[in-house]
């Protein structure tokens, strides 16, 4: 498998989604699969597409400098921070029929990975139960995304065309928990403490941004027998990322209501 590799560094949190985006429609016309890397301007909390802006003390986000916006898949709310943020796409056929079926591929990747920091990561088995619902992504694990000794280490989400799929994650390297706290209205905040973790919590020594990003490279290049090739964005992706920054995800219609464009998961 050709797997073509982004490193898109740091941008907003409005362009950032635009570019996802851009790449998953773009894929419908030329089948590819990429694998990106980014940050972020300023630390973002970004919101599930189903989320109410009700559930986030926007007040506290701005006292804060933080910035937000509404991404293009489902979940709950993450803050992207003191983290490395990838994405995936690729066509549907290449990944799996299925949410499940390519959600797990993925998530092996992402272990092996982790295990070249010398990270054991094991796939979570069930869904939190009402009780424990939380407007916070890192609340609790879905099936299939990557635990640590019980804990959430990598919180994603995905979306899909008809023929391609967008699956974008966060893996924290460490979690500024008072943060996360004040800017999310959490009813019970110590469970996002007991139910997550970055991965500093389980290493001697902190890593870096490139140790992370290497490690996920070999993950993907070993799991997926893929062969990396680093590129930049093209010429059309870049238009058409402007153009969604600009009509959609820098817009209050945007952040602030619905649009449905796909089948949000």
């Amino acid at each position: 498998m050709i797997v073509r590799l982004l490193d898109t560094g740091i941008h907003s949190a409005p362009m950032n989604m635009a570019i996802d985006e851009a790449l998953l429609l773009l894929c419908d016309e030329q089948p590819k699969v990429t694998l990106r890397f980014y940050g972020w301007a300023r630390p973002t909390l970004s919101l599930g597409y189903f989320q109410s802006v009700s559930e986030i003390d926007l007040k506290e986000c701005e006292r804060r400098g933080f910035d937000w916006v509404r991404r293009p898949t489902g979940g709950r709310a993450v803050l992207h921070d003191h983290e490395l943020t990838y994405s995936v796409i690729a066509p549907i056929e290449v990944l799996g029929a299925s949410v499940a079926q390519s959600h797990e591929k993925i998530s092996r990747a992402l272990a092996v990975g982790l295990e070249k920091l010398g990270l054991h990561a094991e796939l979570a088995q069930s869904r939190a139960s009402g009780k424990e619902a939380s407007a916070a992504c890192f609340a609790a694990p879905a099936p299939v995304e990557l635990t640590i000794e019980g804990k959430k280490v990598i919180g994603s989400a995905q979306v899909r065309t008809k023929r391609s799929l967008l699956q974008h994650g966060s893996i924290p390297i460490t979690i500024d928990f008072e943060a996360l706290t004040a800017v999310l209205k959490i009813p019970r905040p110590e469970l996002v403490r007991e139910k997550a973790a970055g991965i500093a919590e389980f290493l001697g020594d902190m890593p870096t941004l490139e140790q992370l990003k290497d490690a996920i490279r070999e993950g993907f290049v070993e799991f997926f027998k893929a062969e990396l090739e680093p590129q930049a964005l093209s010429a059309s992706e870049q238009a058409l990322a402007r153009q969604l920054y600009a009509h959609k995800y820098g817009t209050p219609a945007w952040n602030w209501g619905r649009e449905v464009h796909a089948q949000a998961l």
